[in-house]
């Protein structure tokens, strides 16, 4: 005798349902399968910057501050600090045009003399360059570059201001540089270089 067909059907059921019965403690019906998900394949960002092995130069032009905002209540007197306040500087363009800096220099500054005399080496208290001198450590008696009519406000970095030849900047990593065309100064508080 031969089983049906419907009876195949039936008990092949009856097995799959046992075995489901078995296969599960929890006594409820047989977990679904979840479906299939689409993933967005679009551009993505990171937090982190990717690492690079090549320099990037700024395809940018250093952005010109506007000189009244920087100028003392003396005329010819404009003042300014780093963004870090560890740099106070001023362009004076008075009799003797300078430029020039105190601030929190590298231990390994040379000494120098005190100005307009032939004293002991002192640590230098300030940095400057004028119009026909290289770039120059100096012991001032007065902070010639300090503003004391009012707050100095910060250079931005990445700012620059030029005032009768002299064009100052504030850099995060090089810190301040004072310049002539041929001459000038970079000081940050780990670094400098006189020219």
């Amino acid at each position: 005798m031969g089983v049906s067909r419907a009876g195949w059907v039936l008990a092949a059921l009856a097995a799959s349902m046992l075995v489901s019965a078995c296969g599960d403690d929890s006594g409820g019906d047989p977990p679904i399968p979840a479906p299939p998900t689409t993933a967005y394949t679009g551009p993505t960002t990171t937090s982190a910057a990717p690492r690079s092995t090549t320099t990037v130069v700024p395809t940018t032009s250093p952005v010109a501050a506007q000189v009244a905002d920087y100028a003392g209540d003396q005329t010819g007197t404009y003042y300014f600090t780093s963004p870090s306040t560890k740099f106070e500087c001023a362009i004076i363009t008075a009799a003797t045009p300078v430029a020039g800096c105190h601030g929190a220099f590298p231990a390994d500054v040379p000494r120098v003399g005190p100005l307009g005399t032939g004293g002991t080496p002192l640590a230098p208290n300030a940095v400057r360059v004028t119009s026909d001198r290289a770039g120059e450590f100096v012991h001032l008696g007065d902070p010639a570059f300090h503003r004391f009519d009012g707050p100095a406000r910060a250079l931005p970095y990445g700012s620059t201001l030029k005032i009768q030849g002299f064009t100052c900047s504030v850099d995060e990593r090089t810190g301040v540089t004072c310049e002539r065309p041929d001459h000038g100064f970079t000081v940050s508080d780990s670094a400098f270089r006189l020219w």
